[in-house]
């Protein structure tokens, strides 16, 4: 889909609708800011059909050249203004591709606000008309292919950026969902790897380790995960140049397990097709640095990501094992279903050696995250409050909530080892805070951060603009901090 900005319409604007958002305080339709007397008119003689509703839409007819009017409810005004507009624009969007439209034109309120309003309606817009159907010999095509985003009224010069902003995270957030949707015998570790390379340019450089190079990094962790399986593991090294070597920089860190089967301590066969969405985490952090490349923001990143298969088989790790991560710790393995700790805390102490200004990972961790938060949020831990707080803040911005949690003294307690230095499973209680715990110790003295997005990176249904199965969570939220970090924002 092409998105572009504009000022407000004049009367002889191109378009084959109008979208107008309203709120259920906002009743009075007689007076609407749309330059074709006739939808005026129509809008109304139609207002006692139009509540405002979050999810409601009416489409009027009747306007010139063939132009039609589309209301769009917001629900309530104590919602989140950015949510309630990227709802009420996935509802318009899919309503007028389902009937055919073409090209349509979101009007926005303007003032103080009207970039913030225009990213949300296009991200909601765009992200809601997301398909899958790379792997089905009949595809449904996307109608809608051209929204125009303009202010009510004024001029909408300042809404060019942002709505080119916007759609190169929309397009970020798709590549991510593709990687999520992909079957695990497509999007191997070598897959991952040879998406990233796709994105090198003047300002991007990709590594990729083998096998053989995990084991020289002294990356035992890591390695112990991947022996289990034929598919052959890779560590992906991503690095953004948008400021000199005394700029800002960061670091984030995605788990990128393709398929976990649990390995020895295998899970049950219910469901275990979703455990393609392990690797989620190293997708948002692939969709994120898929944006910075578009958008080119003043600020390093260093991106890694883990990419290993789970697998049980002779040469599988086992329960009772010890391992030796990069750093000399060592670790008694309790359960090899708690493996995407030990791909994170190679790559973390690997990130951490570069000494970046801080640390962010994301990973599918815990189930424990799930029954705590559900989908609701992604759970977030962190050894430094102000780091915490801006991802909090970006996550909000986002529509993507992060919900702090703690990292207490007993949680930390409960990942040492009788036999080793630690352990990579404290068991079920506080499940989501000991995983956090275990990863705190790799860090060091670097600042960092990490999101658990178990209960957010997919989902069994359609709803809003998030799709059913892989829904790309993290990319906005990440690029939202990045580039606040830049100053861009």
């Amino acid at each position: 889909m092409r998105f572009q900005a504009q000022g407000a319409p004049g009367a002889a604007h191109a378009t084959e609708a109008f979208v107008l958002f309203r709120g259920k305080a906002a009743r009075d339709l007689a007076r609407l800011p749309v330059p074709d007397a006739a939808l005026r008119a129509a809008a109304a003689a139609a207002r006692k059909e139009f509540q405002g509703e979050r999810g409601e839409t009416l489409l009027l007819h009747g306007g010139a050249r063939g132009r039609r009017l589309l209301l769009a409810g917001l629900g309530d005004a104590g919602e989140p203004e950015g949510e309630a507009l990227r709802l009420a624009a996935a509802a318009a969007a899919r309503a007028l591709d389902a009937r055919g439209f073409a090209r349509a034109t979101l009007l926005v309120r303007g003032g103080p606000g009207a970039p913030e309003r225009a990213a949300a309606a296009v991200e909601g817009a765009g992200l809601a008309l997301y398909r899958f159907h790379e792997l089905q010999r009949k595809k449904k095509r996307q109608r809608l292919q051209a929204v125009t985003v303009a202010p009510e009224e004024g001029r909408g010069g300042a809404l060019g950026q942002t709505v080119a902003r916007a759609a190169a995270a929309v397009e970020a957030v798709g590549f991510a969902r593709d990687l999520g949707n992909l079957p695990p015998n497509v999007a191997t570790p070598a897959y991952l790897a040879a998406r990233a390379r796709d994105l090198r340019g003047p300002r991007l450089s990709v590594r990729v380790h083998d096998r053989a190079a995990i084991r020289r990094l002294k990356m035992g962790a890591f390695y112990a995960v991947a022996q289990g399986s034929a598919t052959e593991p890779r560590l992906i090294e991503l690095h953004y140049r948008g400021a000199g070597p005394r700029g800002p920089t960061v670091a984030l860190v995605g788990k990128g397990v393709t398929f976990d089967t649990g390995g020895i301590s295998i899970k049950p066969a219910q469901a275990m097709e979703e455990m393609k969405f392990d690797m989620c985490g190293g997708a948002a952090v692939l969709g994120a640095m898929h944006a910075l490349r578009a958008l080119r923001p003043r600020i390093n990143v260093r991106a890694y990501v883990p990419a290993a298969d789970n697998m049980p088989s002779g040469n599988a790790y086992r329960p009772a094992d010890i391992v030796r991560a990069r750093d000399g710790t060592t670790v008694e393995i309790i359960s090899t279903d708690a493996e995407g700790r030990l791909l994170l805390c190679d790559a973390l102490v690997y990130a951490a050696e570069r000494k970046p200004d801080c640390i962010v990972d994301l990973a599918t961790l815990t189930g424990a995250c799930v029954v705590a938060l559900g989908d609701a949020a992604a759970g977030l831990f962190g050894n430094d409050d102000r780091l915490v707080r801006e991802l909090e803040a970006a996550g909000k911005r986002a529509g993507e909530a992060a919900w702090p949690m703690p990292i207490l003294p007993p949680h930390e307690k409960a990942v040492q080892s009788h036999y080793a230095d630690l352990k990579n499973s404290a068991g079920r209680g506080a499940g989501a805070c000991t995983a956090a715990a275990f990863l705190k110790h790799f860090v060091g003295k670097a600042k960092w951060a990490h999101l658990d997005i178990a209960g957010t990176a997919w989902g069994d249904r359609d709803e809003g603009y998030r799709r059913r199965g892989a829904t790309g969570f993290g990319v906005r939220l990440l690029l939202e901090f990045l580039l606040a970090r830049a100053g861009a924002a």
